[in-house]
């Protein structure tokens, strides 16, 4: 019996039952994920809406209208990059498992990670695990320690960031290490085996424990090429500058509005602060937490305008979220040719097996 079977192509089904998926229960699957990016949408537009009506909206939009198109390109050109450096991270973990993939198809899968950003804890993530089991035939569990460990190399990236802004402003160091506690710890979980065990006694009739550990010992064996201090110092060679890509953003958006008194670290400072606020919160996207914090700090410790805080807000977040969202969606589509492909090779190969 197939996970389709099993799980009727739902998110949590296909992470408490990891097994192989044809393409239209894996089309199911997608669909199902779609309504966390519709409802994301909806409440993000919402939260911009709300920000720019209590920042005075006819101002918010003048700031927004009056923008250099110039430099607020350079917002986009800056979340681009992160993702770049971020495919050499996923590059390295491929290569530690050995898993062989074309450059082109291991790109388009890396960058179809994008579209799930607005799932919870970016969970929706491996979902890609089955894109790759399709192309490289490798059982999904083997696969999963990328996902998780990618996740978690992007998260730590941003954490470390917005901990050395806050030492470097002497500004809420402590709050930002408690959160980066509270962000990172529940990663332990998925990194480490001692403690899924240590957890699985005390948990010992959880139903997603009771699943999961059916395939812990294959996960593990792979996770455990991955957790080791060269492969997280590797990482974050490359997460680091990512995440200081994505803050760069806000600088650029900053510029744009034709604010010059603030500088790149104080931008990054502000960014990676209220992202990190956000994660904390789970919120798929950090929508609303982030948006909130943002302002905040843009017009407390920058010491800019509220309208011009909010103007900044809402474009910043849309280079940096939506607009990855939508580049990672338009890859997800793309990467649907891989399920067509075996399709169509297990129809050819049908009738030969009945000659035969």
């Amino acid at each position: 019996m197939t996970l389709a079977t099993k799980s009727n192509g739902s998110l949590w089904g296909s992470i408490r039952k990891p097994g192989e998926l044809d393409r239209e229960s894996y089309l199911r699957l997608i669909r199902r994920i779609r309504v966390f990016v519709i409802v994301g949408f909806i409440a993000s537009l919402i939260a911009f809406i709300v920000i720019a009506y209590l920042s005075g909206f006819g101002r918010v939009l003048h700031d927004i209208e009056s923008s250099n198109l110039a430099l607020y390109a350079m917002a986009f050109v800056s979340a681009i990059i992160s993702l770049l450096l971020g495919f050499g991270k996923w590059t390295y973990y491929m290569k530690k498992l050995k898993l062989s993939v074309p450059l082109r198809k291991n790109f388009a899968v890396y960058m179809s990670l994008y579209s799930m950003e607005l799932t919870p804890g970016r969970i929706g993530r491996l979902v890609v695990a089955y894109t790759l089991n399709r192309i490289t035939k490798i059982r999904f569990v083997k696969i999963m320690p990328i996902i998780t460990v990618d996740i978690f190399t992007d998260f730590l990236g941003m954490a470390i960031l917005a901990l050395l802004a806050a030492i470097y402003f002497h500004m809420d160091t402590l709050l930002i290490a408690a959160l980066d506690i509270v962000i990172l710890l529940p990663f332990l979980f998925l990194l480490n085996d001692w403690l899924f065990n240590l957890f699985k006694k005390i948990l010992s009739k959880s139903k997603f424990l009771e699943k999961f550990s059916l395939y812990g010992e294959e996960y593990f064996m792979s996770q455990h090429k991955l957790n080791t201090i060269k492969v997280y110092t590797i990482s974050l060679v490359f997460a680091l500058p990512s995440a200081l890509f994505m803050s760069l953003a806000l600088y650029f958006t900053l510029l744009s509005l034709g604010v010059v008194n603030v500088g790149p670290v104080a931008s990054t400072f502000v960014f990676s602060s209220s992202t990190v606020i956000g994660m904390v919160t789970g919120i798929p996207g950090n929508i609303g937490i982030t948006d909130g914090a943002m302002v905040t700090f843009i017009s407390t410790v920058l010491g800019q305008s509220v309208p011009i805080a909010a103007a900044a807000t809402v474009m910043s977040r849309v280079a940096t979220l939506w607009f990855i969202i939508i580049i990672g969606t338009g890859f997800l589509f793309y990467t649907l040719s891989y399920w067509d492909h075996g399709e169509k090779s297990k129809s050819r190969k049908r009738p030969r097996d009945r000659s035969a």
